[in-house]
């Protein structure tokens, strides 16, 4: 099971107001209103606002209630994700949040080249094609040879 459409774009929707460094406090901040008990979307985003009025040092905070006053549907839409969320049990958390983790670990290394350590692998390891273009085609090469693939030798 992964996440559901409409609850994804609802967490798109509410995490595209704040910038990357700001978004798991936003997050947080709707997560811990149904943790204190609220169990509807406008009880989540009064929770979440109250508190956001006492840490007016916080920028998440801050920008929190500019969300609040600009675009309140999706201030409701983060309040719907973080429902859903708490809803799972724990175990499902934890799968979809590794699921997550995994997806964006390889994202960022698609990005990225080869590090010399591994091309040196690689080489100890036997393997003679071309050198591979980023990190995670070089990590998968590694992974084959280590799984005894017959085609990671190229």
């Amino acid at each position: 099971m992964g996440i559901p459409n409409d609850i994804l774009h609802a967490r798109l929707a509410f995490l595209s107001h704040f910038p990357p460094e700001q978004r798991s406090t936003a997050a947080n901040s709707l997560l811990e209103a149904v943790r204190a008990g609220c169990s509807e979307p406008h009880q989540v985003v009064g929770y979440a606002l109250e508190k956001a009025a006492r840490r007016t040092w916080n920028e998440a905070a801050h920008t929190l209630r500019l969300l609040a006053e600009l675009d309140p549907e999706a201030l409701l839409a983060g309040a719907r994700w973080a429902l859903w969320w708490e809803s799972l049990p724990l175990r499902e958390r934890q799968r979809l949040k590794a699921e997550r983790s995994e997806t964006a670990i390889e994202r960022w290394m698609a990005g990225q080249p080869p590090t010399e350590k591994q091309l040196r692998y690689l080489h100890n390891l036997g393997y003679r094609g071309p050198t591979p273009a980023n990190r995670l085609e070089a990590s998968k090469l590694i992974d084959g040879f280590m799984k005894g693939w017959k085609d990671a030798t190229r």
